[in-house]
């Protein structure tokens, strides 16, 4: 059994923070357990420097990197539209007519497969 470590500062919440290991999950990539900061008031988490480099690294081995981008959604008669930025769709392999499934996963996500 792993023991939480209280650790000497806190939270911009004013929170304890404690050091814990978890599963960290960053653009859908699954990078196991690590060793990562918790606020044991909000549940703020925080990884540390050597994590985020390992996130990075791989992120831009998998050409990920770079591709997040904000989009403002417009409207085309009744429907809401996403404009898909070319080099996303380009890395997901989307073409003009292509058929995608969209699914709400929760509050404020949505969630699009390339059938």
């Amino acid at each position: 059994m792993i023991m939480d470590k209280i650790l000497p500062f806190k939270c911009s919440c004013g929170g304890k923070m404690k050091e814990t290991i978890s599963n960290v999950e960053f653009f859908g990539i699954d990078f196991g357990l690590k060793k990562i900061e918790v606020c044991a008031k909000c549940g703020e988490e925080y990884i540390t420097d050597e994590v985020m480099e390992e996130i990075e690294n791989e992120c831009k081995k998998l050409g990920l990197f770079g591709l997040e981008r904000k989009v403002r959604i417009t409207k085309s008669g009744n429907s809401l539209v996403i404009r898909i930025p070319p080099e996303i769709a380009k890395f997901v392999g989307l073409k003009y007519k292509d058929i995608i499934s969209m699914l709400p996963t929760g509050k404020g996500k949505l969630e699009l497969h390339v059938l």
